[in-house]
């Protein structure tokens, strides 16, 4: 065998097997190289998405904060105004235990307050008793509220009470037939008998605080008590009462009425009431500003009602109490009205009947 023989055989890799080698490599690197480029792609996809998903859970994480923060503020402002709930509460406890002990005060001064009362009570039952009468009589109190329409306004009130004639009775006729009887019948009269218990329920309604006077008219105007015309009378002087009403008895109606004079007496008085009460039974019959004698027609009478208005003070409530008059004065409501609702005042008409039922 030859040297070159020798060569051959000794060859392991020939070189188509160093081709198929190489081949085989590259295609592996070929692959790898692919396989790393798609391998990038996907990567960066997942990256974006987890990105996304971080940005979105810090998004939720930076609101949970927010909410916490705000929710922190709430508690803190909630523990505040339970503090300050607390301390209230604690101020309301200390003012509750004082009043608790200031009624335990009050109660065991009013069970002693009691325990005197009871006997004063007992003292005042052994005193001897008498019964002392009101110092104005009340005609029939099962009505007392009979003439409430009056208004009494004010701390003064004038009474003007027509003492004329004509109050005798409710007609001119039974009127005039009264005028020859004696003083005596003529107090009985029934007509004036209502005048009085009229007067007395006026005076008997006044608060104890009310001064008043009262004048009488008729052709003149006098006070109840002529040495006292200038004083207001209080229904809390016993004395004056029992004068007063003392006097209201004796009085006997007579003659004309002059509403003029009852009007400026008012005016001249050295305090103006505050209300007038009068109580009267029609239209004036004289008059200084138009003087007349004898008997006048209803024309005149209105004409001295007119002319007795101007003569009132200002701003005074007239409240008037007008008794019937069957002839005579068919006009004499209408203008009493019109005197009421001019000076706010009221006009009230008893019954006939009053206060017998």
């Amino acid at each position: 065998m030859s040297i070159a023989n020798k060569r051959r055989e000794t060859e392991v890799f020939s070189l188509a097997f160093l081709d198929c080698i190489c081949c085989g490599f590259g295609a592996v690197i070929l692959v790898f190289i692919l396989t790393v480029s798609q391998k990038k792609d996907v990567d960066k996809a997942e990256v974006e998405k987890a990105r996304a998903r971080l940005q979105s859970v810090q998004s939720t994480v930076a609101m949970t904060q927010e909410e916490i923060d705000r929710l922190a503020r709430v508690l803190a402002a909630a523990q505040l105004e339970l503090q300050d709930i607390n301390a209230k509460s604690t101020q309301d406890q200390l003012k509750l235990t004082d009043r608790k002990r200031d009624l335990l005060l009050m109660l065991q001064q009013t069970g002693a307050l009691k325990d005197a009362l009871h006997t004063l009570l007992g003292e005042k039952k052994a005193l001897p008793t008498e019964d002392v009468a009101p110092p104005v009589p009340i005609p029939n109190v099962d009505r007392r509220q009979y003439l409430t329409g009056v208004k009494l306004h004010g701390e003064f009130v004038v009474f003007l009470v027509r003492t004329s004639g004509s109050m005798l009775d409710d007609t001119i006729d039974a009127a005039a037939a009264r005028l020859g009887d004696t003083d005596d019948k003529k107090r009985e009269a029934p007509k004036w008998q209502r005048v009085i218990q009229s007067l007395e329920w006026m005076l008997a309604s006044l608060s104890p605080e009310t001064r008043f006077q009262i004048l009488f008219f008729a052709e003149e105007t006098t006070p109840i008590i002529p040495t006292r015309g200038e004083e207001w009378f209080s229904t809390k002087d016993r004395p004056t009462m029992t004068e007063v009403i003392s006097r209201l008895n004796k009085l006997v109606p007579k003659g004309g009425a002059n509403l003029e004079r009852a009007f400026t007496a008012v005016r001249f008085l050295p305090r103006l009431p505050d209300s007038i009460v009068l109580i009267t039974d029609g239209l004036p019959t004289r008059s200084d500003s138009l003087p007349m004698e004898g008997d006048v027609e209803e024309g005149h009478r209105i004409r001295f009602f007119e002319i007795a208005v101007k003569q009132l003070p200002p701003r005074i409530p007239v409240s008037t109490i007008l008794f019937p008059m069957l002839t005579g004065d068919p006009g004499a409501p209408g203008l009493y009205w019109e005197l009421a609702n001019a000076t706010r005042g009221a006009l009230v008409s008893p019954a006939k009947s009053w206060p017998d039922t």
